[in-house]
C-alpha cells in the first residue's frame, strides 16, 4: 500500500464525498476514485458503499480507518523527528490547545521552556476538545491543554491553573453598577457564549455555573469560538460575555470593561491532559514547570 493512497482514503473516509475529498487533495474526482478503488483491491474488501445518496464507510473501512490515522501518524511522527534532529532537536513537546487558551501564564511557561530547554521542539495546535482527546489518542500530540473537566475514562487530568471568572459587560450597561457581578445579575441579560463544539470546555464552565446555582442559561443571543470574538461581540453590544480574568485581560477594547464575578461562582481549572501517568523525562519536566509558572503568578 502506497501512504499517497492511505492519505486519499482518509480525506475521503473524513468528508464522505468524492467531490469535496477531491478538492482537499487536489486531484481529479476520476483520479482519487481509481485510487481508492486499487486499494480495495488490495486489500480484498470494499471500503465504501456508494449509491446515489451517496457513500458512507463499510465496517471494514471503519476498522481501517483507525488503523490508517495511527499509520499516518507514525509516519508524520518520524519525519518531524528526523527534520527535528536535523534542526538541532533534542527532543520535542506536541500540544493540543482547545478552548483557546492563549492566556499568558502559557506564555510564560514556553518562554521558561525555551530558556531552560533550547533544544526541545514546541510545536502548538488549535483544537476542539473532540480533536484533542482523538489525537492524544492516535499519539498525534504528547499533551492537551483544556478546562474542560468532563473527560472519558482512560485519560489523565493535571490540575495546573486556577483562574478567576469574569464578565465582559459593554459600556453604559446597568451590570456596571455592581463592583462584583452575581449569576442571578448576568441571567437578566442576553448573554455571549463559548460554541458548545468549538470551544466545548468554556460552554462547560459557565453551563455548571449557573446549574450548579439551580439557574438555567440566560438567553444566548450569539455562540463564539474564543474570547477575541467574545469581546468583540460585546463591544458591539450584543450581550454581555463570561471567561478567564487571564484571557479577558489579553483582548483590550475601548467599549468593553471587565468585572469580576462574585465568589459564588468557583475559580476555573485549567487541565493538563495525556494518556499515561509516567511521562518522558522532557515532558514529565514542561509538566512541572508549569506549575512553578502558576506559583509564580
Amino acid at each position: 500500500m502506497r501512504i499517497r493512497h492511505l492519505r486519499y482514503f482518509l480525506v475521503v473516509a473524513e468528508e464522505l464525498s468524492f467531490a469535496r475529498a477531491s478538492d482537499r487533495v487536489h486531484i481529479e474526482r476520476s483520479s482519487l476514485a481509481h485510487a481508492i478503488q486499487d486499494l480495495e483491491r488490495q486489500l480484498g474488501v470494499q471500503l465504501f458503499n456508494r449509491s446515489k445518496g451517496g457513500i458512507r464507510l463499510t465496517w471494514s473501512g471503519e476498522v481501517l480507518l483507525e488503523d490508517v490515522c495511527r499509520m499516518l501518524s507514525f509516519f508524520e511522527n518520524a519525519q518531524s523527528r528526523a527534520q527535528a534532529a536535523s534542526n538541532g532537536y533534542l527532543g520535542r513537546i506536541r500540544i493540543g490547545l482547545a478552548d483557546s487558551l492563549a492566556q499568558p501564564r502559557l506564555t510564560r511557561l514556553l518562554a521558561k521552556t525555551r530558556e531552560e530547554e533550547p533544544c526541545t521542539q514546541v510545536r502548538i495546535t488549535e483544537m476542539t476538545t473532540d480533536e484533542m482527546l482523538r489525537a492524544l489518542y492516535h499519539d498525534q500530540i504528547d499533551i492537551g491543554i483544556t478546562v474542560n473537566s468532563e473527560l472519558p475514562t482512560g485519560y489523565i487530568k493535571h490540575k495546573v491553573w486556577c483562574d478567576r471568572p469574569a464578565v465582559a459587560i459593554p459600556t453604559h450597561h446597568p451590570l456596571l453598577a455592581s463592583r462584583e457581578v452575581t449569576l442571578r445579575e448576568a441571567k437578566q441579560f442576553p448573554l455571549i457564549l463559548c460554541h458548545p463544539d468549538k470551544c466545548a470546555g468554556g460552554y462547560q464552565v459557565v453551563s455548571r455555573w449557573f446549574y450548579s446555582e439551580n439557574l438555567s442559561l440566560p438567553a444566548v443571543t450569539e455562540y463564539a469560538s474564543g474570547h477575541e470574538q467574545m469581546l468583540m461581540l460585546v463591544a458591539a453590544g450584543y450581550g454581555i460575555g463570561m471567561g478567564l480574568t487571564s484571557q479577558l485581560a489579553i483582548f483590550a477594547y475601548p467599549d468593553v470593561i471587565i468585572r469580576p464575578m462574585h465568589e459564588e461562582v468557583p475559580d476555573t481549572t485549567t487541565y493538563f491532559v495525556t494518556l499515561e501517568r509516567n511521562h518522558p523525562p522532557t515532558l514529565a519536566r514542561f509538566i512541572q514547570r508549569a506549575e512553578t509558572i502558576d506559583n509564580s503568578h
